[in-house]
């Protein structure tokens, strides 16, 4: 101690920890000395639960025999507050891969979530990277399944990752494949209504 001052010496900017060993100091800088087992598995995090996908078609509900038909996912990465083995934590989850099952008896999984024909810059029915086309007519149902690579962090530390990934299912769509005919017409229906498809 200095003459005149004070027993417990404060911290300084070279010397954070200066006076940790005073139990009642309220300027200590202690660091997060965590007891949580390592590694942290995916069966610890079972209670964060990521966002489910969004799934979509476009055309939406339907579409042609012979034509791509345009799926696409939305969802982000995003983060979840809760508690990690007795500890407040934030588990932040991030698609990796995504899986769909058209119907007809096909699958693709693809590294890419898609998007829609205005986003991608393509036309209506051109191919995309998660398109899939029927071969032929019916009545089919969609599943989706996201992967989703997890990483945790307590007290706003650094994001530590998590050994495999969780599958997590979106929507279940269910879409008509229909056939197209082209007819060519003098008019419109308004001017002509009794004409073809009026």
């Amino acid at each position: 101690s200095t003459p005149g001052g004070s027993n417990n010496p404060t911290p300084t900017d070279a010397d954070p920890f200066a006076d940790c060993d005073n139990p009642t100091s309220t300027t200590c800088i202690r660091p997060f000395i965590g007891t949580v087992s390592s590694p942290v598995t995916l069966s610890d995090i079972a209670a964060f639960r990521p966002n489910p996908a969004v799934d979509n078609s476009q055309p939406n509900g339907w579409t042609v025999v012979g034509l791509d038909t345009n799926f696409y996912a939305t969802g982000s990465q995003h983060i979840v507050d809760g508690t990690l083995l007795g500890k407040p934590a934030s588990v932040r989850f991030t698609p990796v891969r995504w899986h769909w099952s058209y119907g007809d008896g096909t699958a693709a999984s693809h590294p890419v979530p898609g998007g829609t024909w205005r986003a991608l810059g393509v036309r209506e029915f051109d191919s995309t990277p998660t398109s899939h086309v029927y071969g032929q007519r019916g009545r089919f149902t969609i599943d989706l399944d996201v992967d989703f690579a997890a990483e945790y962090r307590y007290a706003g530390g650094p994001w530590v990752p998590i050994a495999g990934t969780l599958t997590i299912p979106a929507n279940r769509l269910t879409i008509s494949v229909g056939d197209a005919t082209t007819v060519l017409v003098e008019h419109d229906c308004r001017r002509n209504p009794a004409g073809p498809g009026c």
